[in-house]
């Protein structure tokens, strides 16, 4: 609950009300959503007309005080969890309920405004009204610690328990908080939150990472042994090297498609490819340098793959297998 003065209550005003215009200084708030606030009681003249308006109604003995609490507010909201399985009526159903609840337990002459913004992490409502008890204006008689927790009690029984709302702490001693500490709380949870995905991240980069360094050491290692002298084993060596070279540089195409990180990684692969690059050349050379050998090489294996079996014959003479 937050009480405001009369050069207090403009501004709030303006953070309630806000459109897609508005400057937001709570980076909580996402403007591309504001559209999607919506009133419950809406404000037909200025919150300060409203409250004049109200104030004049009354029978006042003594002029009101320049430092008077002439307005109220609550923040009355759950965690995101809450909300979670609710269909967009129930969630609106459930706002309605409350602020019916404090209409009937503060009059309804006395409403301001009563708005949900859905522009935050988690949707709210926020709800003003004159604090007028037994036709005097007074915050004071309606709210001290002993009524707030009593508050917090009812609105639980009377709505909260409906919607499966769990019932807060219940001790007089139980803080409550305004509405700044309830943006700052917010804050601070969704940076909780940001950090806990960008260790998650961070995690999964550095595994990937780990992969691609050993795919870089295997390449490496292949780079160094010694290149074959026999043109056959230096054929086979090759086409192994591109096949594997081929099937690494996919790889890594598809790790860094999503990732500027590990795009990075892929330069360094290619590098490494680069470098292995003269080893190709040379052994390509050769080749190109014994045509006939190499040649001569493959007729033979074509030769001996293409010769049948002998007929192998028994000692008396017959076909194997012949009587």
């Amino acid at each position: 609950m937050e009480k405001y003065k009369r050069q207090e209550v403009s501004p709030v005003e303006e953070e309630n009300e806000r459109d897609e215009t508005y400057e937001a200084t709570n980076p909580n708030i996402d403007s591309s959503r504001t559209k999607h606030n919506y009133h419950i009681i809406y404000p037909h003249k200025s919150y300060i007309e409203i409250i004049n308006n109200r104030l004049a109604q009354l029978k006042l003995k003594r002029k009101i005080r320049s430092d008077a609490i002439l307005m109220n507010s609550f923040v009355i909201t759950s965690d995101s969890e809450f909300f979670k399985g609710f269909q967009p009526w129930e969630q609106e159903g459930f706002f309605w309920d409350c602020t019916q609840f404090f209409e009937d337990k503060y009059g309804k002459e006395n409403m301001i405004s009563a708005v949900v913004q859905m522009d935050e992490t988690t949707p709210h409502l926020h709800l003003n009204f004159v604090p007028i008890n037994d036709e005097r204006l007074s915050s004071k008689s309606l709210f001290d610690r002993r009524k707030l927790a009593q508050l917090q009690t009812e609105l639980w029984e009377k709505v909260g328990k409906r919607y499966g709302l769990k019932r807060g702490k219940s001790e007089s001693a139980a803080t409550h908080v305004t509405a700044a500490e309830h943006r700052a709380k917010k804050i601070v949870e969704d940076a909780e939150q940001r950090g806990a995905g960008i260790d998650e991240q961070t995690v999964k980069k550095k595994a990937e990472l780990a992969e691609i360094t050993q795919t870089i050491d295997a390449v490496t290692e292949a780079q160094n042994q010694p290149i074959p002298k026999k043109k056959h084993e230096v054929e086979r060596e090759i086409k192994t090297l591109r096949i594997t070279n081929a099937t690494y540089a996919e790889r890594l195409r598809i790790k860094n498609a999503d990732s500027a990180y590990l795009f990075g990684q892929l330069q360094e692969t290619t590098l490494e490819r680069d470098k292995m690059q003269p080893a190709y050349e040379m052994a390509t050379e050769i080749m190109s340098m014994y045509p006939d050998e190499f040649e001569e090489l493959l007729q033979r294996a074509r030769t001996k793959k293409n010769t049948p079996t002998p007929f192998r014959r028994n000692v008396n003479g017959s076909g194997k297998g012949g009587k």
